[in-house]
Protein backbone atom coordinates (compact mmCIF):
# COMPACT_ATOMS: atom_id res chain seq x y z
CA UNK A 1 0.00 0.00 0.00
CA UNK A 2 1.41 3.16 -1.08
CA UNK A 3 1.53 6.51 1.32
CA UNK A 4 -1.01 7.80 -1.12
CA UNK A 5 -3.60 4.75 -0.18
CA UNK A 6 -3.23 5.32 3.14
CA UNK A 7 -3.87 8.92 2.92
CA UNK A 8 -7.07 8.13 1.02
CA UNK A 9 -8.31 6.04 3.29
CA UNK A 10 -7.90 8.31 6.50
CA UNK A 11 -11.15 10.45 5.60
CA UNK A 12 -13.28 7.16 4.77
CA UNK A 13 -11.98 5.50 8.40
CA UNK A 14 -12.43 8.93 9.76
CA UNK A 15 -16.22 9.40 8.69
CA UNK A 16 -17.09 6.07 9.46
CA UNK A 17 -16.30 6.69 13.02
CA UNK A 18 -18.31 9.77 13.52
CA UNK A 19 -21.10 8.18 11.93
CA UNK A 20 -20.66 5.25 14.20
CA UNK A 21 -20.79 7.72 17.63
CA UNK A 22 -24.17 9.49 16.12
CA UNK A 23 -25.49 5.82 14.99
CA UNK A 24 -24.75 5.04 18.82
CA UNK A 25 -26.22 8.42 20.14
CA UNK A 26 -29.00 7.74 18.19
CA UNK A 27 -29.71 4.09 19.87
CA UNK A 28 -29.40 5.85 22.73
CA UNK A 29 -31.90 8.30 21.72
CA UNK A 30 -34.41 5.92 20.50
CA UNK A 31 -34.29 3.91 23.92
CA UNK A 32 -35.24 7.19 25.76
CA UNK A 33 -37.89 7.99 23.52
CA UNK A 34 -38.91 4.43 23.31
CA UNK A 35 -39.32 4.78 26.94
CA UNK A 36 -41.37 8.30 26.70
CA UNK A 37 -43.76 6.77 24.25
CA UNK A 38 -44.35 3.63 26.80
CA UNK A 39 -44.81 5.96 29.83
CA UNK A 40 -47.49 8.46 27.54
CA UNK A 41 -49.23 4.77 26.50
CA UNK A 42 -49.43 3.88 29.76
CA UNK A 43 -50.75 7.50 31.24
CA UNK A 44 -52.46 8.40 28.27
CA UNK A 45 -54.65 5.11 28.53
CA UNK A 46 -58.26 5.82 27.64
CA UNK A 47 -57.47 9.33 26.61
CA UNK A 48 -59.02 10.39 23.17
CA UNK A 49 -58.31 13.79 23.52
CA UNK A 50 -56.24 14.98 20.11
CA UNK A 51 -53.42 15.90 21.77
CA UNK A 52 -52.54 13.36 23.79
CA UNK A 53 -53.29 10.91 20.12
CA UNK A 54 -50.98 13.73 18.50
CA UNK A 55 -48.20 12.71 21.09
CA UNK A 56 -48.57 9.19 20.87
CA UNK A 57 -48.54 8.79 16.94
CA UNK A 58 -45.73 11.46 16.95
CA UNK A 59 -43.86 9.50 19.16
CA UNK A 60 -44.60 6.12 17.01
CA UNK A 61 -42.95 8.01 13.90
CA UNK A 62 -40.13 9.79 15.75
CA UNK A 63 -39.19 5.32 16.40
CA UNK A 64 -39.69 4.29 12.89
CA UNK A 65 -37.99 7.58 11.24
CA UNK A 66 -34.72 6.45 13.90
CA UNK A 67 -35.38 3.10 13.15
CA UNK A 68 -34.51 4.06 9.07
CA UNK A 69 -31.85 6.20 9.42
CA UNK A 70 -29.93 4.17 11.61
CA UNK A 71 -30.44 1.41 9.01
CA UNK A 72 -29.12 3.78 6.56
CA UNK A 73 -26.15 4.93 8.71
CA UNK A 74 -25.24 1.31 9.50
CA UNK A 75 -25.50 0.14 5.59
CA UNK A 76 -23.64 3.43 4.67
CA UNK A 77 -20.83 2.43 6.53
CA UNK A 78 -21.14 -1.44 5.69
CA UNK A 79 -20.60 -0.06 1.99
CA UNK A 80 -17.57 2.03 3.09
CA UNK A 81 -16.11 -1.18 4.49
CA UNK A 82 -16.82 -3.76 1.53
CA UNK A 83 -15.43 -0.78 -0.66
CA UNK A 84 -12.01 -0.43 1.36
CA UNK A 85 -11.30 -3.97 1.55
CA UNK A 86 -12.40 -4.37 4.90
CA UNK A 87 -15.22 -6.12 4.35
CA UNK A 88 -14.07 -9.76 6.29
CA UNK A 89 -15.49 -13.21 4.60
CA UNK A 90 -18.24 -14.74 6.77
CA UNK A 91 -17.08 -17.93 8.50
CA UNK A 92 -19.21 -20.50 11.28
CA UNK A 93 -16.60 -19.22 13.44
CA UNK A 94 -17.44 -15.35 12.83
CA UNK A 95 -20.79 -16.14 13.15
CA UNK A 96 -20.42 -18.03 16.63
CA UNK A 97 -18.67 -15.24 18.09
CA UNK A 98 -21.07 -12.52 17.11
CA UNK A 99 -23.78 -15.10 18.58
CA UNK A 100 -21.87 -15.49 21.75
CA UNK A 101 -21.75 -12.09 22.01
CA UNK A 102 -25.16 -11.27 21.82
CA UNK A 103 -25.67 -14.53 23.83
CA UNK A 104 -23.58 -12.73 26.87
CA UNK A 105 -25.40 -9.40 26.02
CA UNK A 106 -28.51 -10.94 26.51
CA UNK A 107 -27.53 -12.56 29.63
CA UNK A 108 -25.99 -9.84 31.25
CA UNK A 109 -29.43 -7.97 30.47
CA UNK A 110 -31.40 -10.57 32.05
CA UNK A 111 -28.73 -10.61 35.33
CA UNK A 112 -29.23 -6.93 35.35
CA UNK A 113 -33.11 -6.86 34.91
CA UNK A 114 -33.47 -10.16 37.02
CA UNK A 115 -32.48 -8.03 40.15
CA UNK A 116 -35.06 -5.44 39.78
CA UNK A 117 -38.41 -6.61 40.83
CA UNK A 118 -36.84 -7.77 44.39
CA UNK A 119 -36.43 -3.41 44.61
CA UNK A 120 -39.54 -2.61 43.54
CA UNK A 121 -41.26 -5.09 45.62
CA UNK A 122 -39.05 -3.97 48.82
CA UNK A 123 -39.92 -0.57 47.60
CA UNK A 124 -44.20 -1.45 47.43
CA UNK A 125 -43.84 -2.74 51.30
CA UNK A 126 -41.93 0.19 52.35
CA UNK A 127 -44.70 2.22 50.86
CA UNK A 128 -47.29 0.16 51.97
CA UNK A 129 -46.25 -0.48 55.47
CA UNK A 130 -45.34 3.47 55.37
CA UNK A 131 -47.78 5.59 58.13
CA UNK A 132 -49.36 7.21 54.79
CA UNK A 133 -51.82 5.09 53.57
CA UNK A 134 -54.06 6.23 51.03
CA UNK A 135 -55.68 5.29 47.11
CA UNK A 136 -53.22 6.54 45.46
CA UNK A 137 -50.43 4.47 47.87
CA UNK A 138 -52.28 1.44 47.24
CA UNK A 139 -52.10 2.16 43.60
CA UNK A 140 -48.94 2.77 43.06
CA UNK A 141 -47.89 -0.07 45.29
CA UNK A 142 -50.20 -2.25 42.66
CA UNK A 143 -48.85 -0.69 39.79
CA UNK A 144 -45.17 -1.07 41.03
CA UNK A 145 -46.25 -5.01 42.08
CA UNK A 146 -47.82 -5.65 38.23
CA UNK A 147 -43.92 -3.64 36.87
CA UNK A 148 -42.16 -6.47 38.95
CA UNK A 149 -44.08 -9.39 37.49
CA UNK A 150 -43.61 -8.03 33.78
CA UNK A 151 -39.84 -7.14 34.61
CA UNK A 152 -39.58 -11.35 35.77
CA UNK A 153 -41.39 -11.92 32.31
CA UNK A 154 -38.75 -10.25 30.29
CA UNK A 155 -36.22 -11.56 32.41
CA UNK A 156 -37.72 -14.80 31.49
CA UNK A 157 -37.36 -14.41 28.09
CA UNK A 158 -34.11 -12.97 27.87
CA UNK A 159 -33.40 -16.29 29.87
CA UNK A 160 -34.80 -18.47 27.04
CA UNK A 161 -32.98 -16.51 24.11
CA UNK A 162 -29.62 -17.01 25.90
CA UNK A 163 -30.61 -21.08 26.17
CA UNK A 164 -31.89 -20.89 22.42
CA UNK A 165 -28.49 -19.03 21.23
CA UNK A 166 -26.11 -21.65 23.14
CA UNK A 167 -27.38 -24.42 21.74
CA UNK A 168 -28.09 -23.03 18.08
CA UNK A 169 -24.26 -21.74 18.66
CA UNK A 170 -22.96 -25.23 20.09
CA UNK A 171 -24.41 -26.52 17.24
CA UNK A 172 -23.11 -25.06 14.83
CA UNK A 173 -19.34 -24.94 16.31
CA UNK A 174 -19.63 -28.61 16.59
CA UNK A 175 -19.32 -29.08 20.91
CA UNK A 176 -22.79 -30.09 21.13
CA UNK A 177 -25.09 -32.00 18.93
CA UNK A 178 -27.17 -29.51 16.05
CA UNK A 179 -30.62 -29.08 17.85
CA UNK A 180 -33.42 -29.30 15.85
Amino acid sequence: MTVSETAAEVPAASAIWSVEQVTAELRETYLAVAAAAVLLERTGAGCAHPAIRLARRSGEDALDLAGDAERQLSDGVHLLRADAGHQDRATIAGLVEVLDTVRDQLAAAAARVGQLPARISIAGQELVGSDHRDPSTETAAGQWHRAADQLGLMTESLSAAVAALTSYTGGLSGAEPAAT
